[in-house]
């Protein structure tokens, strides 16, 4: 698309067809795919060997910036060129940077392994989420320490840090916080997939970790080196990006390096990005910008209207990406719609006809058209047994080659089977056992059909107990039957009693999502009868007194218990109305931090309410109450020396000492803390003290 006069060192595509440029000259460009022209938006007149880290607001024309030499973040509106927002970060240098999703908040990692959360429209920070290592008494406090790798998805957060562990938590309240070690390596990428983060670090190593079980599902040694970066493109294929000049593709699902030079160019790839159309864009350490067509559909369609489908798969197999478009799933329903004549050819026997409608797929779907072109090759055998009654090799001849079931041979001699077996019960319950011999010998000597005959001839009184039990519904006396004898879990009175057990569950399932309480209960009572589906019924049993709980606690507005219900069991989020009060609880936090900003801690404590110290979620509270009181010291710091001097006495007596307040003391030069006249010593607290002091808090800390 474009060269630079040097490296390119961040790529990110912006909204409406502009990529975001930044070269090692620290010189920012905006690039128009549209126009295939650039523009120089900013030049930083610093050594090139400074080294800046960036982040671009996803939803505005703004960037982040921070020197990893400074102790400062800088945000600069793009449109206007003009610094607007200027973060302090307390002695503490930038090592990542990424903006969330809807651009309302940002997180920085520091040199101090702090990881902090922002709003990205105030100059105070919100919270420290977390920090790098975990510090236990044996662990000693390391010399370099640093916050590697910071990646979004929705309300949560995952990052990763010295020590090599992978912390995620929802960065919005705080809560659902996760660790997981993965070793001592840095971790230098980070990406949500589906219930997993998949991770890469230093040593070309790919991890991906279950959200839900806490442990490393697979690990994934590679050849590529430092890996850099990871996007996803599609529904399961990720990019890996290393310091090579070639980008590989990894399936997300089985974790395998499906092309290792997926893209491949003549110098190192610096940075790449991905838009919302499946276009990707390349930095390379040469400064050339490359666009690459995710999805090439044309030529795709072009080889299916030319009935080239070999040609057309093979080409799907060098672009993977286009096994999941439209013009792929037309191809694979020629093909489906070639296997079901081909069955329908079969089963009337056609076998010349039914060759030629696979002969065109063979090349390409070998492993799927094998079974069928074996099957050819039985068809005049099976066909040969059935005219002369011959159903032990018959059978015989199906199991080897289950495709033979399609027939219409098949479903006669079935369609036989069942007849007799019928007639054969019927004579055995009323004492005629040799007419139900002879009319069950042409089966006697199938080995699948075997165990029933048995089963029918010498012990009646057991397919009598058991048709008994079914028409009864007697559930605990069919599972006696059936432990004691599994052949009688292949009679499809039985199978089909199960499937009707299990489309039960399903429904009890929803009526608990419909609060349909009573309905649910007259379900779980015809379900709890049903040994064989015990746990089941426990579980569903627990979930509706879980829902019943949530429902009575939002009726009555008992807002601290449905969301004590919420925390304690998580599964109720699959409840579509405990995702509505979830959601209002992340709107009240939301205007908690705009209240913040403004330093009004009584529409705070308004907002609130009861909710001010929820067990489990008062970690974001307190910090939000800590950047209240921070606001309002930092308004009469230049005003009103004595009274900021007393507000910094009981912010630490609620809060204790902090980084932010020490970093306030050092810039006011009126104030001496040590010798300050109070009793009260300037020491630090554990994060949640403040909870005792829940009740005096004031609306002004001084």
């Amino acid at each position: 698309m474009s060269k630079f006069d040097a490296p390119i060192s961040f790529v990110i595509a912006l909204q409406s067809g502009t990529v975001g440029v930044v070269t090692a000259d620290h010189e920012i460009y905006l690039y128009d795919t549209l126009t295939d022209s650039k523009e120089k938006l900013l030049h930083f007149n610093v050594p090139r060997t400074a080294e800046f880290i960036y982040a671009f607001d996803p939803h505005n024309m703004r960037v982040i910036l921070g020197s990893k030499e400074n102790q400062t973040l800088h945000m600069i509106d793009l449109l206007v060129k003009k610094q607007i927002h200027r973060f302090e970060l307390h002695k503490q240098s930038p090592t990542a940077i990424a903006f969330s999703p809807d651009g309302e908040h940002f997180v920085c990692g520091t040199d101090h392994g702090r990881v902090l959360l922002w709003r990205s429209d105030t100059t105070t920070m919100i919270s420290r989420l977390h920090s790098f290592p975990e510090y236990t008494s044996l662990y000693t406090k390391p010399k370099i320490n640093y916050v590697s790798a910071i990646a979004f998805h929705e309300n949560m957060v995952a990052t990763s840090g010295y020590g090599g562990s992978v912390v995620l938590t929802n960065y919005r309240t705080q809560t659902h916080t996760q660790r997981f070690s993965l070793g001592t390596m840095k971790n230098q990428a980070l990406l949500f997939y589906k219930d997993t983060v998949i991770v890469g670090n230093q040593n070309g190593v790919l991890l991906k970790i279950n959200r839900n079980k806490k442990i490393s599902k697979q690990r994934l040694p590679t050849a590529l080196g430092e890996i850099k970066d990871l996007v996803q493109i599609g529904s399961s294929y990720v990019l890996v990006v290393s310091k090579q000049n070639y980008i590989s593709l990894l399936n997300a699902e089985t974790m395998k390096i499906i092309k290792e030079r997926y893209i491949e160019l003549s110098h190192p790839i610096t940075w790449i990005s991905r838009d919302d159309t499946q276009h990707l864009f390349l930095g390379t350490l040469s400064g050339e910008l490359y666009q690459f067509d995710l999805h090439p559909f044309h030529q795709l369609e072009k080889l299916i209207a030319s009935k080239a489908y070999t040609d057309a798969y093979r080409y799907c197999d060098e672009e993977p990406l286009l096994q999941e478009s439209e013009s792929y799933l037309l191809l694979e329903s020629i093909f489906e719609e070639a296997v079901q004549k081909t069955k329908d050819a079969l089963e009337k026997g056609e076998i010349e006809q039914a060759k030629k409608l696979l002969d065109p797929f063979k090349p390409v779907k070998f492993k799927e058209t094998a079974p069928f072109f074996s099957t050819f090759t039985s068809y005049n055998r099976l066909k040969y047994l059935y005219e002369h009654k011959k159903f032990a090799p018959f059978y015989g001849l199906i199991e080897q080659y289950p495709l033979l079931e399609s027939t219409h041979l098949y479903k006669e001699v079935e369609s036989i089977w069942t007849k007799r077996f019928i007639k054969a019960q019927k004579l055995m319950f009323t004492e005629r056992k040799r007419e139900a011999q002879i009319e069950l010998e042409p089966f006697t000597s199938v080995q699948s059909k075997r165990p029933l005959v048995q089963l029918l001839l010498h012990h009646s009184d057991i397919l009598k107990t058991y048709s008994k039990a079914i028409h009864e519904n007697n559930f605990p006396l069919l599972n006696q039957l059936t432990q004691r004898h599994p052949i009688l879990k292949k009679l499809p009175s039985y199978v089909q009693l199960i499937e009707r057990v299990a489309q039960l569950a399903d429904t009890i399932t929803e009526t608990i999502k419909n609060k349909e309480f009573e309905r649910a209960d007259a379900l779980l009572n015809k379900i709890g009868k049903i040994t064989q589906f015990e746990h089941e019924y426990l579980r569903l049993k627990a979930f509706r007194s879980f829902a019943s709980n949530l429902h009575h606690a939002i009726e009555n507005s008992h807002w601290r218990s449905a969301y004590h219900l919420l925390d304690t069991y998580p599964e109720l989020m699959a409840l579509p109305w405990a995702q509505e009060i979830e959601n209002r609880w992340y709107e009240k936090l939301r205007q908690c931090e705009v209240h913040a900003i403004r330093g009004d801690m009584a529409a705070i404590k308004q907002t609130l309410g009861n909710l001010i110290n929820l067990q489990n979620r008062h970690h974001h509270i307190g910090d939000i109450l800590r950047m209240t009181y921070q606001i309002q010291l930092k308004k009469i710091q230049a005003k009103n020396p004595e009274k900021f001097t007393s507000g910094i006495l009981n912010y630490c007596e609620f809060f204790g000492m902090d980084t932010e307040i020490r970093h306030l003391l050092e810039k006011t030069k009126n104030y001496d803390g040590e010798n300050n006249n109070s009793q009260l010593p300037l020491y630090p607290k554990k994060r949640d003290e403040w909870l005792s002091y829940i009740h005096t808090l004031p609306d002004t800390i001084v």
